[in-house]
């Protein structure tokens, strides 16, 4: 429907149906149709389907391009290694809702690339002093043992390490 009438304001106060007499589009006379060179090149015998999982994408055609093949064959091969390590960092940047700055727990990610193991904060710490952690995430990953032990606190921690350590300074003498 077309307006053919219209009121002071623009408002239309006469539509009709439109047809080729009444057409004022200008946009066909505008239109340029592309050449046939860009009709080829766009062409579907051109293009090629590619497999990647659960999509399926149309590409151009790379036949005889030895650089292009490397790569896909390069993409295929990194794809399982890329995916876990996407997940690590997805899964680590939800962590913050649920291990925020004040708990008491810290997720760190095991040296396999898909676990995390929960440990305590202090325990994290000293393992991390012990260069068992780096950035969240193990380095060489520690026996349960070595776990163990690092959830023990040493003698001269804890709240009464503490305020020993502040007497200590202050004081400059046994605690």
């Amino acid at each position: 429907m077309i307006c053919v009438k219209r009121g002071p304001l623009g408002a239309c106060r006469e539509t009709v149906k439109r047809t080729v007499e009444n057409d004022n589009d200008k946009a066909n006379s505008y239109f340029k149709d592309p050449q046939d060179s860009m009709k080829d090149k766009y062409s579907a015998y051109q293009l090629q389907k590619i497999d990647v999982g659960e999509n399926t994408k149309t590409v151009a055609s790379s036949e005889g391009n030895e650089l292009i093949e490397k790569l896909r064959q390069q993409s295929v091969d990194n794809k399982d290694r890329n995916d876990k390590i996407i997940r690590a960092k997805t899964l680590q940047n939800d962590m913050g809702a649920s291990f925020g700055p004040l708990s008491d727990q810290v997720a760190i990610l095991n040296s396999d690339g898909e676990t995390f193991s929960l440990l305590k904060g202090a325990q994290a710490m000293r393992l991390k002093k012990a260069g068992y952690i780096k950035d969240k995430r193990f380095v060489t990953q520690p026996s349960q043992q070595v776990i163990d032990e690092a959830y023990d606190a040493p003698e001269g921690s804890g709240i009464g390490g503490f305020i020993g350590g502040i007497k200590k300074g202050i004081f400059g003498g046994e605690e």
